[in-house]
């Protein structure tokens, strides 16, 4: 029958087998599809943000670096005031400002503070130089002077950091001792007039003028016009034993002598001033 072979040629029709080790391909459902979607979309998003971030941040760091290029290079809030700070006896505080407002260039942030200390500290009674910005147009300047404790030579002083300086004009009749000696030899007798000056201290003598010869030897003259003659060898020890005598043997007659030589090992002597 007709019915028969159609059935027998459905059984016959069989189902291709999948082969060992092949993949089996299965459609994604709606829910997983929607899911990948959404985490795209969130990716797409994040990026967007992370740009508009990025890009925001340039911004503001080249606007930074304008501003700070218009700063240095403008005269936004000049300087209008130089305020000189500090206890000056040799120095005028209004030479210091006008000196300071002729080469101030710049405003308040851009002002070379260097180059203005640099000017100052080549002034010969300046020791040292501080300076400050004062909002909003106002640098105070504080200034220190040299303090000399010698003269040296004919035209210099020697500040109490042993530091030779010449002042334009020398002033006179400070109480400061009188050194001299060879060149480069300021620091040596800086040194010597303090432990000198120490040793006479019982006696209440003081140091009006301490020479170093080329020879190196020394000689001092104390208050009363006494000269002491030291020589080159042990001069300390030859000064501790003139402080010794003197106290004993020659106070009361000090305005009568000219000068005692110490360079004796085993005594000195004295030259008399003339009646």
């Amino acid at each position: 029958m007709i019915i028969g072979r159609d059935l027998s040629k459905r059984k016959a029709a069989k189902k291709p087998r999948r082969k060992s080790g092949q993949a089996v391909r299965i459609a994604p459902s709606a829910k997983a599809r929607s899911s990948r979607q959404w985490l795209g979309q969130t990716k797409a998003l994040l990026g967007n943000v992370w740009l508009h971030r990025g890009m925001g941040l340039l911004l503001v760091m080249l606007a930074a670096v304008w501003a700070q290029q218009k700063i240095q290079t403008s005269q936004w809030l000049p300087i209008e005031k130089v305020q000189i700070e500090g206890t000056l006896q040799h120095l005028s505080a209004g030479q210091l400002q006008q000196q300071a407002m002729g080469v101030i260039e710049g405003g308040f942030f851009s002002v070379n503070l260097q180059q203005l200390r640099d000017l100052l500290q080549q002034q010969p009674w300046v020791e040292s130089v501080a300076i400050r910005r004062i909002w909003p147009d106002t640098l105070g300047v504080m200034v220190i002077e040299k303090t000399p404790v010698a003269y040296w030579g004919k035209d210099q002083l020697l500040s109490t950091r042993a530091v030779l300086f010449k002042p334009a004009v020398l002033p006179e009749g400070l109480p400061l001792p009188q050194l001299e000696g060879p060149e480069g030899q300021h620091e040596t007798l800086f040194r010597e007039l303090g432990r000198m000056q120490a040793w006479l201290m019982p006696t209440g003598m003081q140091i009006q003028k301490l020479r170093l010869d080329a020879r190196r030897s020394w000689t001092l003259v104390v208050n009363d016009g006494v000269e002491i003659r030291l020589g080159r060898k042990e001069y300390n020890a030859r000064l501790q034993r003139f402080a010794q005598v003197y106290r004993q043997h020659l106070q009361k007659q000090q305005h009568l002598i000219r000068h005692i030589d110490m360079r004796y090992s085993n005594g000195f002597a004295i030259a008399w001033k003339e009646a």
